[in-house]
């Protein structure tokens, strides 16, 4: 996971997890998403960590009250959204469905003709 202290300017699919200092719950969540990356990675997700501690401006700007907060988006789109410490199976069901998003679209557009790219 690769940690960032702005909000990413990236067009793809990926995985946001705001955290804060002493956050028991941040660590452990944390310890997971590093693993899951491992078998995401490859299908085309980036994961990101932000920690609010360091970057409370973010925080106050994006009324971010609670942590571990988990964003999982396709370019500017939240496709999911979980708080707190959740099971491996929900991140992954989460992660599934990011995997999906915009497919729908590329299937209309492929029908009609349009180009996809």
């Amino acid at each position: 996971m690769k940690t960032i202290n702005k909000l990413p300017e990236t067009k793809g699919k990926y995985v946001l997890m705001f955290v804060s200092n002493n956050c028991p719950y941040c660590k452990q969540m944390e310890k997971l998403l590093k693993q899951m990356e491992k078998d995401y990675v490859s299908k085309g997700i980036e994961f990101y960590v932000l920690n609010i501690s360091n970057n409370p401006e973010i925080a106050q700007r994006y009324n971010i009250m609670s942590t571990p907060l988990i964003y999982f988006m396709n370019g500017k789109t939240v496709v999911g959204k979980e708080l707190g410490a959740v099971s491996k199976r929900t991140v992954e069901l989460e992660l599934e469905e990011l995997l999906k998003a915009g497919e729908f679209i590329k299937k209309i557009k492929k029908l009609f003709g349009f180009r996809t790219g």
